[in-house]
């Protein structure tokens, strides 16, 4: 294998900051290299008993309950988890010379050249499209990872992967906290699905947001693919100087691919054409000049399980990523079809007398709901509220105005919900609910046959539940029980 650049690790000493599943794996890597590895974390060892144990007779010295700044300024390398915020001591560290990098650009640089990395961002959206362009790698027959920030594996377990080898795909979905602190992370297809108010206690304006997120593309080169979503401004404003070839997506009606995309850059005239639209009747996904495929393709929208118009543009990402890769028609067709959705984005979790119900739990913000939502193939009733993010529920309301029967609300933001609602002169019952079982029948109670209950509460989840993984079963469960013989 030929890294990219410098990954010999022998007799180095490298501080892993986070003790978390990358933490652990990263601090594994490394051991395993010959690197002195030092494990540093905030909290205290009493609160890491579990990743500690999965550290059982790796070398490594702990610095738990705080951070020891002489540490991280003598490393040779300082290798962080998603999610670490900026410390004092990784300031340090690098005005010491130290490098300071984030765990995806580390096995970056022990990815084989001639693998295929596809890389996915956005605010929303990225976890859909990473697993569903997974899906569609993996029916072609040639390796496939598929992890990331996707929550199953890190990126860097990809190297001892059978997939990080010629002709293998490495696909990973990436945060922004992750590019943050990238200098040569290069995906031959980079994704960009959207960029919404998220993390702004993070970056603190949208400008900042947006320019990390656009980092996907910084270090590409001229054959390289970046996919973006031509419907949204602060996405389409990062495609402005790239180096790599522009295709977009674009799932509004009359949409053409030939209008999708700045005519500016390195690129010019060469963004226009090329890209994925719906067909007028909404039926197909048309691909249009992606490099190595045909002129034009059309693939059923009926292959997909998934629902939503957001999902359709995930599905466009995936497809125009996968395509871009050589991936097949045949193979993208069969793993469309065998995917099924990640838990709690919009998964069907029951049916009880043609009423139907999904679980979104992971729709903790309005943005993420008002894409599930638009377009939503039935009437639905909603269920809303937990933990309010700050933002206005203008957009969500106006998304649920052609589909919506009701809102039930649960948590804090049920009165800010409520009074957005009346300000937006809805028509539809607003009424509130107990606890999850209790909006469950509620929202049941407000559905005809063929219509659908939707979790997805536009609010963190921290008021009522241990996360939005926690909501979401805790949502079955209720929905289990409405749908229990006698209930």
């Amino acid at each position: 294998m030929t890294p990219h650049a410098h990954p010999e690790l022998a007799g180095k000493t490298v501080v892993v900051v986070g003790l978390a599943q990358t933490g652990v794996a990263l601090a594994r890597f490394c051991a395993r290299r010959g690197a002195r590895v030092i494990v540093t974390d905030g909290k205290p060892a009493d609160k890491l008993a579990g990743p500690i144990a999965q550290l059982a007779g790796v070398p490594v010295t702990w610095q738990l309950g705080g951070h020891d700044a002489h540490s991280f300024s003598t490393a040779d390398l300082v290798v962080m988890s998603p999610g670490v915020p900026t410390l004092p001591e990784m300031t340090a560290a690098r005005a010491a010379g130290v490098e300071v990098i984030a765990e995806i650009e580390l096995a970056y640089r022990f990815l084989d050249p001639a693998a295929t990395l596809i890389a996915i961002t956005g605010t929303n959206g990225k976890s859909t499209t990473t697993a569903l362009t997974g899906a569609l790698c993996e029916a072609s027959g040639r390796p496939t990872f598929c992890g990331g920030n996707l929550g199953n594996m890190p990126l860097i377990d990809a190297v001892d992967h059978p997939a990080n080898a010629p002709g293998g795909l490495i696909v990973a979905e990436v945060a922004a906290f992750m590019l943050e602190n990238c200098t040569s992370f290069r995906a031959r297809a980079g994704v960009l699905t959207n960029i919404t108010e998220d993390h702004l206690d993070r970056f603190g304006t949208m400008a900042r947001y947006a320019e990390i997120k656009g980092r996907i593309w910084d270090w590409q080169r001229p054959d390289d693919l970046a996919i973006a979503n031509a419907a949204d401004p602060w996405t389409m404003a990062e495609t402005a100087g790239i180096p790599s070839q522009l295709l977009t997506f674009d799932s509004r009606p009359g949409a053409r691919t030939e209008r999708s995309g700045p005519e500016a850059g390195p690129l010019g005239s060469m963004t226009r054409g090329r890209g994925a639209v719906l067909s007028a009747d909404r039926t197909h996904l048309v691909l249009r000049g992606v490099p190595g495929a045909a002129a034009e393709e059309r693939y059923p929208a009926s292959d997909l399980v998934i629902i939503g118009n957001h999902n359709l543009e995930n599905a466009m990402a995936a497809y125009l990523a996968a395509r871009g890769a050589g991936v097949p028609v045949d193979a993208v067709r069969a793993g469309a079809r065998a995917y099924r959705p990640l838990p709690h984005r919009m998964e069907l979790v029951g049916e009880r007398r043609d009423v139907y119900y999904y679980d979104d739990s992971k729709g903790t913000n309005v943005a993420s709901v008002a894409a599930s939502v638009r377009g939503f193939p039935r009437p639905l009733v909603l269920i809303a509220g937990g933990v309010d993010k700050g933002g206005s529920y203008q957009p969500m309301l106006e998304a649920l105005d052609d589909v919506c029967k009701g809102i039930v609300l649960i948590g804090q933001a049920a009165p800010l919900i409520r009074a957005a609602a009346a300000a937006h002169g809805v028509r539809y019952p607003v009424i509130d609910a107990s606890d999850m079982d209790d909006a469950v029948r509620r929202a049941t109670a407000l559905c005809g046959p063929g219509d659908a209950v939707v979790l997805s509460p536009a609010c963190a989840s921290y008021d009522m539940f241990q996360n939005f993984g926690h909501r979401g079963r805790v949502f079955r469960e209720a929905v289990a029980a409405v749908s229990a013989p006698g209930s």
